[in-house]
């Protein structure tokens, strides 16, 4: 009685300790989680190098490169996107004061707010939103310092990898090795194989948004499908936020009929993710239930904001796969994963048969 009482307080400080020590120590553990999982997906390309002739070292390069390469293809094409939205800025312009008189005329009629007062009411949010501007600085720079710390933990995470590998395998008997490195190795491709999986769905569906807008007659299509496909990374809010951005980029640069193109095009674009791309192209690479899924993205999104629910899948399946390799949490991993659950029916049967004679 005493063991399973103490077991059962064990859960339960487990189940506490765990989340407040992710919590509060998320300024450290958030970008070395970022930075693992990022090693991880580019240590194909590392031994690619070094299969190449490269040393370790300019194989480290070589990855880190790879990966600065991409976000400064990625930011290069949204300068120039932007760059072409301000040759029509002056028009823009024009169409969003009449946007924003009609707006005030609404409020006017539903509230009882004259234009003066909304503007009063508005200039007031500003001054408060003002008055945070050293911290919305201070968070920009932080944010360039986690950038630019998740980049160093890149760099020694795969200069190090080998170090780590025999530190975990130090921790096993030599008889578990086998084991071991299987697991370390389903784990680095399910970490990987997601970020992949999300790359390839990213590159989809901007082919979808973009053809859609382009048929469709909408300005900037190209900057609309980048900017709803870019967030599609964010999983579940990501979409509702880039098309909403898509949206209002599209009523202010077009009109209502940009935005009725936008809405339909991203349903049908959605529909195609939802029942093709992830199940077939992200879903296999980790191996989560739906429940799984959402959960792990709610509470990683509590914990760690935007860089919580990018990562929280990834990082559940890696855990799903420990889970799997450990003897004593099997169950656990069968409770996280998508596998069927395989029940004796003539089992159930003979028991049922059982009560009924009874």
């Amino acid at each position: 009685m005493k063991e399973s009482v103490s077991k059962i307080l064990i859960w339960v400080l487990l189940i506490i300790a765990i989340p407040a020590g992710l919590y509060f120590g998320k300024t450290f553990l958030a970008p070395l989680a970022i930075g693992a999982v990022l090693s991880m997906m580019l240590i194909p390309v590392m031994d690619w190098l070094m299969s190449k002739g490269l040393s370790k070292g300019w194989a480290v390069a070589g990855s880190t490169v790879t990966l600065l390469m991409f976000l400064v293809f990625l930011g290069s094409l949204i300068t120039i996107q932007v760059k072409m939205i301000s040759r029509d800025w002056p028009e823009i312009e024009k169409k969003s004061v009449q946007y924003l008189d009609q707006g005030q005329k609404f409020i006017e009629e539903k509230s009882g707010l004259d234009p003066d007062e909304q503007l009063a009411q508005a200039k007031t949010m500003l001054s408060k939103l003002g008055s945070g501007s050293p911290a919305a600085l201070g968070s920009v720079g932080g944010a360039v310092a986690n950038v630019i710390l998740i980049i160093v933990y890149v760099v020694l995470l795969l200069s190090q990898r080998a170090r780590f590998k025999e530190f975990i395998l130090l921790n096993f008997p030599k008889q578990d090795h086998i084991r071991v490195r299987k697991a370390l190795k389903e784990i680095r491709k399910t970490s990987g194989g997601y970020f992949y999986g999300m790359l390839k769905a990213m590159i989809i569906l901007a082919i979808l948004y973009g053809t859609g807008f382009m048929i469709g007659g909408v300005k900037y299509a190209f900057l609309l499908a980048l900017i709803a496909a870019v967030f599609s990374f964010i999983p579940y809010v990501g979409n509702a936020i880039g098309g909403s951005l898509a949206a209002l980029l599209a009523l202010v640069s077009g009109g209502p009929s940009s935005v009725l193109v936008v809405l339909i095009v991203m349903f049908a674009a959605q529909m195609i993710d939802n029942y093709i791309t992830q199940p077939y192209v992200v879903g296999k690479e980790v191996d989560l239930n739906p429940f799984m899924t959402i959960t792990s993205v709610v509470a990683f999104g509590v914990l760690w904001g935007i860089a919580g629910a990018i990562i929280a899948i990834p990082i559940t399946g890696i855990i799903r796969v420990t889970f799997q390799y450990l003897p004593n949490t099997k169950s656990l991993a069968f409770v996280m994963g998508n596998e069927k659950p395989v029940i004796d029916l003539e089992a159930v049967k003979e028991k049922v048969d059982e009560r009924n004679s009874a």
